[in-house]
C-alpha cells in the first residue's frame, strides 16, 4: 500500500508530498528523498486536487506494475477517469505483465480553466522545435523540466541550457518557465528491473511524468492546450512511454493534450524547421545531445548529433547553422555506426532509415567540402543493408545495455570514466 499523508506547498513555489509505503514495497522507493516539484512561480493557489496530479502521473504506473494500492484524499475528476484509460493503454502495450494496482480516493472535485492558453514542452531539441513551427502564433508557454534529461545535481549543464535558451530570440522570455523535479530520483533502480530492456523512463513513466508537472502551471495561466513533441511516428511498434495512446489520455479539469509531430519523421521535422527558419527573420540553435563531453550547444559526434547533421545536410541547411559543428571526418563517424562491432537497437535502426529514405529522395545538399566524395558517401549510406546489421548484433544489444546499466547504478564513477573513454575513441 501507498498512502499520500500530506501534500506542503512551501514559500509558494515547491510542491512536497509525505507519504508512507508497506514494508513489501519499500525497495522501490528512495524514502530519503520524497518526491517534490519545484516552479519558478508562484503556484501556491493551486487547488489540492490538481496538485496531487504531479505525484499520480509518477506513482500510478509503479502501482500498476508492482501491483499495490494508492490511497489519496482527493483528485481531480477529468484526471481520476483518465488513469482508467491510461491503465487499458499499458495493459495493451505491456501484455506479457500483470497490470494491477487501484486508486482509492475519498473526494473528487470537478475543475475548469476560463482561458485557453498553449503551451509547449521545452527541451531545446528538434522536436521541440518542429513543434514550436507549428504553435508560434498561439504564443505559448514554454516549459523546461530540471531533472528529466539533465540531472538535478548537474548544475553545470542546466545552466547552460537556461543561457542557450536566453540567447534565443525567438522565445519569449516572460512565458519560458523552469521546474525541477525529482522525478527520476525518487525511486531505486529495481523499477527498471520492471520492465524489458531495464528503461523505465523511457518504455513507461517520461510521457505522464512531463505532462504530470504541468497541472499547477495549467491551472495558474488557464493553459488548456497542451503540447508534447511526438518522438516518433506511427512506423514504431516498440512499447514507448510517450504516444498518442498515452499523452492524448493525459487529462485535468478541461485541458487536452496533443501529441505533437507524430505524423512526421525527424527527417520531416528537420525540413520543418529548415523551412521555417528560411522564411522568417529567426535563427535556431538545436540542442540534440546532453552528452558530458560537448562543449557547446553539441558534442557533434554522438550518433544523435551524426543523424541531426545529417538530416541538415540533406535539407540543404548548415548544420553549423542550427547549432552543429560538422567535424573533419564527419562521414567516417558515420560508417562507424555500421561496422562489425556495431551495437544497434530496432529503434536506432528506424532513425537511420528514416534518414537513408530522405537520402534516396533529394536531389541537391549542403556541401562541406569535396561535393563528388561526399556524393560518393551518401550513396555507400543509402546502399547499406540496416536490417542485417540490426538482427545480427540483437543479442549483443541486450547484452550491451545490460552491462551499461548495472555499470550505472553500482559504480556511477566507473560508468562516467567509461563514458570518456569511449567519446575519445570517437
Amino acid at each position: 500500500m501507498f498512502k499520500l499523508e500530506n501534500i506542503q506547498i512551501e514559500e509558494g513555489k515547491k510542491i512536497s508530498y509525505q507519504y508512507t509505503v508497506d514494508k513489501q514495497i519499500q525497495e522501490y522507493f528512495d524514502l530519503n528523498n520524497l518526491y517534490y516539484v519545484l516552479y519558478d512561480q508562484d503556484i501556491s493557489q493551486t487547488p489540492m486536487s490538481l496538485a496531487v496530479i504531479p505525484l499520480l502521473a509518477n506513482i500510478m504506473p509503479i502501482s500498476w506494475f508492482v501491483g499495490f494500492d494508492v490511497y489519496i484524499d482527493e483528485i481531480d475528476e477529468t484526471f481520476y477517469e483518465s488513469l482508467k484509460e491510461l491503465k487499458k493503454q499499458f495493459i495493451k502495450f505491456h501484455p506479457d505483465k500483470e497490470i494491477k494496482g487501484t486508486l482509492h480516493v475519498n473526494t473528487i472535485v470537478k475543475n475548469e480553466f476560463k482561458e485557453n492558453n498553449t503551451s509547449l514542452l521545452f527541451s531545446g531539441g528538434l522536436d521541440s522545435y518542429d513543434s514550436l513551427t507549428r504553435h508560434y502564433d498561439k504564443n505559448p508557454y514554454y516549459i523546461s523540466i530540471h531533472g528529466a534529461d539533465v540531472k538535478i545535481d548537474d548544475t553545470v549543464r542546466w545552466n547552460e541550457f537556461k543561457k542557450f535558451n536566453s540567447e534565443e530570440e525567438i522565445l519569449d522570455q516572460s512565458r519560458l518557465f523552469y521546474v525541477e523535479s525529482n522525478l527520476r530520483e525518487f525511486y531505486t533502480y529495481k523499477i527498471d528491473l520492471l520492465v524489458d530492456h531495464l528503461g523505465w523512463w523511457g518504455a513507461v513513466q517520461h510521457g505522464m511524468a512531463l505532462l504530470g508537472v504541468l497541472s499547477p502551471l495549467s491551472y495558474k495561466y488557464g493553459i488548456r492546450d497542451i503540447n508534447i513533441a511526438a518522438s516518433a511516428t506511427n512506423e514504431v511498434t516498440y512499447s514507448w512511454g510517450s504516444s498518442p495512446a498515452i499523452d492524448e489520455n493525459m487529462k485535468w479539469a478541461n485541458t487536452t493534450v496533443t501529441h505533437d509531430g507524430y505524423q512526421f519523421r525527424r527527417t520531416d521535422k528537420t525540413d520543418n524547421v529548415v523551412r521555417f527558419v528560411n522564411n522568417s527573420e529567426h535563427t535556431i540553435k538545436l540542442r540534440v545531445c546532453y552528452a558530458d563531453e560537448r562543449t557547446g550547444y553539441n558534442c557533434n559526434v554522438c550518433h544523435k548529433c551524426q543523424r541531426t547533421t545529417l538530416s541538415l545536410i540533406l535539407s540543404g541547411a548548415n548544420p553549423k547553422d542550427y547549432g552543429l559543428d560538422v567535424p573533419d571526418n564527419f562521414y567516417d563517424l558515420i560508417f562507424k555506426n555500421f561496422g562489425e562491432d556495431c551495437v544497434m537497437t530496432k529503434g536506432i535502426k528506424y532513425q537511420w532509415t528514416c534518414i537513408q529514405d530522405k537520402a534516396a529522395e533529394v536531389n541537391d545538399f549542403f556541401v562541406i567540402k569535396d561535393k563528388e566524395k561526399e556524393q560518393q558517401a551518401i550513396q555507400r549510406f543509402i546502399d547499406l543493408d540496416l536490417d542485417e546489421i540490426v538482427n545480427k548484433n540483437e543479442a549483443k544489444v541486450k547484452q550491451d545495455k545490460r552491462r551499461k546499466f548495472v555499470l550505472r547504478q553500482k559504480f556511477p564513477f566507473l560508468y562516467k570514466v567509461y563514458r570518456i573513454i569511449r567519446y575519445q575513441k570517437i
